[in-house]
Protein backbone atom coordinates (compact mmCIF):
# COMPACT_ATOMS: atom_id res chain seq x y z
CA UNK A 1 0.00 0.00 0.00
CA UNK A 2 2.82 2.50 0.83
CA UNK A 3 4.24 1.30 -2.63
CA UNK A 4 0.72 2.58 -4.17
CA UNK A 5 0.61 5.70 -2.51
CA UNK A 6 4.22 6.93 -3.34
CA UNK A 7 2.78 6.11 -6.74
CA UNK A 8 -0.47 7.97 -6.68
CA UNK A 9 1.99 10.85 -5.12
CA UNK A 10 3.89 11.43 -7.75
CA UNK A 11 0.75 10.86 -10.10
CA UNK A 12 -0.83 13.93 -8.29
CA UNK A 13 2.32 15.90 -9.14
CA UNK A 14 2.32 15.16 -12.68
CA UNK A 15 -0.82 16.95 -13.00
CA UNK A 16 0.08 19.89 -11.17
CA UNK A 17 -1.53 19.03 -7.90
CA UNK A 18 -0.52 21.64 -4.98
CA UNK A 19 1.14 19.86 -1.72
CA UNK A 20 -1.97 21.12 0.38
CA UNK A 21 -4.00 19.06 -1.95
CA UNK A 22 -1.60 16.15 -2.27
CA UNK A 23 -1.43 16.39 1.76
CA UNK A 24 -5.48 16.45 1.91
CA UNK A 25 -6.17 13.37 -1.22
CA UNK A 26 -3.40 11.27 1.49
CA UNK A 27 -5.28 12.37 4.70
CA UNK A 28 -8.69 11.40 3.09
CA UNK A 29 -7.42 7.76 1.91
CA UNK A 30 -5.70 7.21 5.41
CA UNK A 31 -9.67 7.51 7.47
CA UNK A 32 -10.61 5.25 4.51
CA UNK A 33 -12.79 2.27 6.37
CA UNK A 34 -11.53 -0.64 3.78
CA UNK A 35 -9.52 -2.04 1.22
CA UNK A 36 -10.98 -3.36 -1.75
CA UNK A 37 -13.14 -0.13 -2.94
CA UNK A 38 -16.44 -1.30 -4.10
CA UNK A 39 -19.67 0.72 -5.02
CA UNK A 40 -21.00 -0.71 -1.52
CA UNK A 41 -18.19 -0.20 0.54
CA UNK A 42 -18.34 3.36 -0.81
CA UNK A 43 -21.52 3.48 0.10
CA UNK A 44 -21.61 2.51 3.49
CA UNK A 45 -19.02 4.89 3.93
CA UNK A 46 -20.99 7.89 3.02
CA UNK A 47 -24.15 6.72 5.08
CA UNK A 48 -21.46 6.30 8.10
CA UNK A 49 -19.87 9.92 7.75
CA UNK A 50 -23.31 11.04 7.34
CA UNK A 51 -24.57 9.31 11.04
CA UNK A 52 -21.47 10.79 12.55
CA UNK A 53 -22.54 14.16 11.52
CA UNK A 54 -19.92 15.11 9.69
CA UNK A 55 -20.55 18.22 7.32
CA UNK A 56 -21.53 17.84 3.37
CA UNK A 57 -18.09 19.47 2.22
CA UNK A 58 -16.13 17.04 4.18
CA UNK A 59 -17.99 13.99 2.83
CA UNK A 60 -17.63 15.33 -0.36
CA UNK A 61 -14.03 15.54 -0.17
CA UNK A 62 -13.46 12.30 1.32
CA UNK A 63 -14.88 11.01 -1.48
CA UNK A 64 -13.32 12.70 -4.26
CA UNK A 65 -10.25 11.69 -2.65
CA UNK A 66 -11.37 7.86 -2.88
CA UNK A 67 -12.23 9.01 -6.86
CA UNK A 68 -9.44 10.30 -7.52
CA UNK A 69 -7.60 7.21 -6.27
CA UNK A 70 -9.29 5.24 -8.68
CA UNK A 71 -8.63 7.02 -11.54
CA UNK A 72 -4.68 6.46 -10.72
CA UNK A 73 -5.88 3.04 -10.10
CA UNK A 74 -6.56 2.80 -13.92
CA UNK A 75 -4.51 5.01 -15.64
CA UNK A 76 -1.41 3.82 -13.92
CA UNK A 77 -1.70 0.29 -12.26
CA UNK A 78 -4.31 -1.16 -15.37
CA UNK A 79 -7.12 -1.66 -12.49
CA UNK A 80 -10.33 -0.19 -13.61
CA UNK A 81 -12.92 -0.52 -11.28
CA UNK A 82 -16.63 -1.08 -11.85
CA UNK A 83 -17.26 1.69 -9.25
CA UNK A 84 -19.93 4.54 -8.87
CA UNK A 85 -18.89 7.39 -6.45
CA UNK A 86 -21.43 9.51 -5.87
CA UNK A 87 -21.38 12.84 -4.30
CA UNK A 88 -24.11 14.13 -1.61
CA UNK A 89 -26.10 17.07 -3.15
CA UNK A 90 -26.43 20.01 -1.71
CA UNK A 91 -28.79 22.44 -1.93
CA UNK A 92 -26.91 26.07 -2.28
CA UNK A 93 -26.76 27.95 1.07
CA UNK A 94 -27.88 32.12 -0.33
CA UNK A 95 -26.41 33.02 2.97
CA UNK A 96 -23.20 33.38 5.20
CA UNK A 97 -22.92 31.09 7.77
CA UNK A 98 -20.11 30.71 10.85
CA UNK A 99 -18.28 34.25 9.15
CA UNK A 100 -15.33 36.00 11.31
CA UNK A 101 -17.30 39.47 12.43
CA UNK A 102 -14.77 42.83 12.90
CA UNK A 103 -16.33 42.18 16.19
CA UNK A 104 -14.78 38.51 16.49
CA UNK A 105 -11.54 40.21 15.19
CA UNK A 106 -11.33 42.69 17.90
CA UNK A 107 -12.00 40.30 20.36
CA UNK A 108 -9.05 37.96 18.86
CA UNK A 109 -6.68 40.62 18.79
CA UNK A 110 -7.55 41.78 22.87
CA UNK A 111 -6.98 38.59 24.01
CA UNK A 112 -3.72 38.30 22.24
CA UNK A 113 -2.87 42.16 23.73
CA UNK A 114 -3.81 40.74 27.12
CA UNK A 115 -1.25 37.32 26.95
CA UNK A 116 1.26 39.96 25.76
CA UNK A 117 1.36 37.47 22.43
CA UNK A 118 2.19 39.68 19.57
CA UNK A 119 3.22 37.04 17.20
CA UNK A 120 -0.54 36.20 17.29
CA UNK A 121 -1.98 39.62 17.16
CA UNK A 122 0.28 39.99 13.93
CA UNK A 123 -1.10 37.06 12.46
CA UNK A 124 -4.43 37.62 12.63
CA UNK A 125 -4.10 41.13 11.45
CA UNK A 126 -2.19 40.16 8.55
CA UNK A 127 -5.12 37.44 7.67
CA UNK A 128 -7.58 39.65 8.19
CA UNK A 129 -6.28 43.12 6.83
CA UNK A 130 -4.75 41.55 3.70
CA UNK A 131 -6.65 38.47 2.67
CA UNK A 132 -3.96 36.32 2.26
CA UNK A 133 -3.84 32.54 2.33
CA UNK A 134 -2.30 31.01 5.60
CA UNK A 135 0.30 29.74 2.51
CA UNK A 136 0.75 32.71 1.26
CA UNK A 137 1.14 34.45 4.47
CA UNK A 138 3.91 32.32 5.72
CA UNK A 139 5.99 33.60 2.72
CA UNK A 140 6.69 37.06 4.44
CA UNK A 141 9.93 38.09 5.59
CA UNK A 142 11.51 40.31 8.11
CA UNK A 143 12.38 43.12 4.98
CA UNK A 144 8.73 43.40 4.03
CA UNK A 145 7.58 45.42 6.97
CA UNK A 146 7.29 48.63 6.26
CA UNK A 147 6.63 47.99 2.81
CA UNK A 148 3.17 49.64 1.62
CA UNK A 149 2.69 46.58 -0.92
CA UNK A 150 4.39 43.27 -1.17
CA UNK A 151 4.33 40.40 -3.90
CA UNK A 152 3.88 37.20 -3.41
CA UNK A 153 3.17 33.80 -5.20
CA UNK A 154 -0.66 32.72 -4.96
CA UNK A 155 -2.34 29.47 -5.73
CA UNK A 156 -1.13 28.01 -8.51
CA UNK A 157 1.75 30.00 -8.73
CA UNK A 158 0.57 32.84 -9.43
CA UNK A 159 2.14 36.29 -8.62
CA UNK A 160 -0.02 39.51 -7.06
CA UNK A 161 0.10 42.18 -5.31
CA UNK A 162 -0.77 42.68 -1.56
CA UNK A 163 -1.22 45.91 0.13
CA UNK A 164 -0.35 46.34 3.56
CA UNK A 165 -2.24 48.63 5.48
CA UNK A 166 -0.72 50.97 8.10
CA UNK A 167 -2.95 49.83 10.72
CA UNK A 168 -1.41 46.13 9.93
CA UNK A 169 2.01 47.81 9.89
CA UNK A 170 1.96 49.05 13.13
CA UNK A 171 0.87 45.48 14.52
CA UNK A 172 3.93 44.07 12.45
CA UNK A 173 6.16 46.55 13.58
CA UNK A 174 5.27 45.79 17.25
CA UNK A 175 5.71 41.88 16.59
CA UNK A 176 9.32 42.66 15.48
CA UNK A 177 9.84 44.41 18.72
CA UNK A 178 9.59 40.97 20.77
CA UNK A 179 11.17 38.60 17.71
CA UNK A 180 14.05 37.20 18.97
CA UNK A 181 15.40 35.00 15.57
CA UNK A 182 17.70 35.54 12.81
CA UNK A 183 15.62 33.58 10.86
CA UNK A 184 14.37 35.87 7.46
CA UNK A 185 11.20 33.91 7.62
CA UNK A 186 8.57 36.87 9.48
CA UNK A 187 6.62 34.38 11.12
CA UNK A 188 8.98 32.22 13.01
CA UNK A 189 8.65 29.84 17.08
CA UNK A 190 11.29 28.22 18.58
CA UNK A 191 12.28 25.87 16.22
CA UNK A 192 12.02 28.29 13.35
CA UNK A 193 9.88 29.40 10.68
CA UNK A 194 6.10 28.14 11.52
CA UNK A 195 3.91 25.96 9.36
CA UNK A 196 -0.15 25.80 8.76
CA UNK A 197 -0.68 23.75 11.68
CA UNK A 198 1.14 26.24 14.09
CA UNK A 199 -1.22 29.14 12.74
CA UNK A 200 -4.51 26.88 13.16
CA UNK A 201 -3.38 26.01 16.68
CA UNK A 202 -3.22 29.52 17.59
CA UNK A 203 -6.21 30.65 16.12
CA UNK A 204 -7.90 27.47 18.08
CA UNK A 205 -6.42 28.90 21.32
CA UNK A 206 -7.41 32.27 21.08
CA UNK A 207 -11.11 31.19 20.13
CA UNK A 208 -10.97 29.58 23.61
CA UNK A 209 -9.94 32.54 25.48
CA UNK A 210 -12.67 34.42 23.30
CA UNK A 211 -15.12 32.23 23.52
CA UNK A 212 -15.31 32.12 19.76
CA UNK A 213 -17.34 29.65 18.16
CA UNK A 214 -15.21 26.49 16.81
CA UNK A 215 -16.76 26.73 13.72
CA UNK A 216 -15.47 29.99 13.07
CA UNK A 217 -11.53 29.15 14.23
CA UNK A 218 -10.11 28.78 11.25
CA UNK A 219 -7.38 31.13 9.23
CA UNK A 220 -9.80 31.21 5.91
CA UNK A 221 -12.51 32.80 7.70
CA UNK A 222 -10.28 35.58 7.98
CA UNK A 223 -9.92 35.65 4.48
CA UNK A 224 -13.53 35.93 4.18
CA UNK A 225 -14.16 39.06 6.94
CA UNK A 226 -11.20 41.33 4.41
CA UNK A 227 -13.41 40.60 1.07
CA UNK A 228 -16.65 41.16 3.15
CA UNK A 229 -15.67 44.07 4.71
CA UNK A 230 -13.63 45.13 0.90
CA UNK A 231 -17.33 44.95 -0.80
CA UNK A 232 -19.33 46.74 1.73
CA UNK A 233 -16.33 49.54 1.71
CA UNK A 234 -17.29 50.08 -1.66
CA UNK A 235 -14.45 48.07 -3.86
CA UNK A 236 -16.23 46.84 -7.05
CA UNK A 237 -16.29 42.90 -7.74
CA UNK A 238 -13.17 42.65 -9.75
CA UNK A 239 -11.24 44.35 -7.73
CA UNK A 240 -11.38 42.55 -4.69
CA UNK A 241 -11.08 39.64 -7.00
CA UNK A 242 -8.01 40.70 -8.05
CA UNK A 243 -6.61 41.55 -4.44
CA UNK A 244 -8.00 38.42 -3.20
CA UNK A 245 -6.40 36.03 -6.01
CA UNK A 246 -9.35 34.88 -7.44
CA UNK A 247 -9.61 33.35 -10.82
CA UNK A 248 -13.64 33.17 -10.76
CA UNK A 249 -15.55 36.25 -10.11
CA UNK A 250 -18.33 33.50 -8.35
CA UNK A 251 -15.83 32.90 -5.77
CA UNK A 252 -15.59 36.79 -5.16
CA UNK A 253 -19.37 36.64 -5.57
CA UNK A 254 -20.21 34.94 -2.28
CA UNK A 255 -19.56 37.61 -0.15
CA UNK A 256 -21.89 40.26 -1.38
CA UNK A 257 -24.26 37.43 0.56
CA UNK A 258 -25.61 38.88 3.86
CA UNK A 259 -24.94 36.58 6.91
CA UNK A 260 -27.67 35.04 8.26
CA UNK A 261 -27.79 37.19 11.18
CA UNK A 262 -28.16 40.57 9.22
CA UNK A 263 -31.02 38.85 7.01
CA UNK A 264 -32.55 37.85 10.38
CA UNK A 265 -32.47 41.73 11.21
CA UNK A 266 -33.90 42.73 7.87
CA UNK A 267 -36.79 40.22 8.00
CA UNK A 268 -37.26 41.35 11.36
CA UNK A 269 -37.73 45.19 10.37
CA UNK A 270 -40.20 44.54 7.40
CA UNK A 271 -42.79 46.52 8.72
CA UNK A 272 -41.51 48.97 10.99
CA UNK A 273 -41.25 51.48 8.28
CA UNK A 274 -44.91 51.22 7.57
CA UNK A 275 -45.80 51.19 10.99
CA UNK A 276 -44.36 54.59 11.83
CA UNK A 277 -45.71 56.25 8.57
CA UNK A 278 -49.02 55.24 9.83
CA UNK A 279 -48.39 56.58 13.00
CA UNK A 280 -47.90 53.48 15.13
CA UNK A 281 -45.50 51.78 17.00
CA UNK A 282 -44.51 54.91 18.37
Amino acid sequence: MDVLKDKFTNWLQEKDRSKNTIAAYLSDLGKVPFEEITTEHVAAYTQAMQDDGLAISTINRRLLSIAQYVKFLAEEEGKALAVKIRPIKQQRQNFLDDVLTEKDLESLLRAADKHEDKRAAAIFATLAYTGMRVSEMLQLTVEDVGRDTITINGKGSKRREVFMANKLQKILREYLKDRKSEEQALFVGQRGPINRQTVDSIIKEYAGYTRLKKTKAHAHNFRHLFCKLALENGLDLSTVADLAGHTDLNTTRIYTRKTKKELLAAIESIGSGNNKKNGKGK
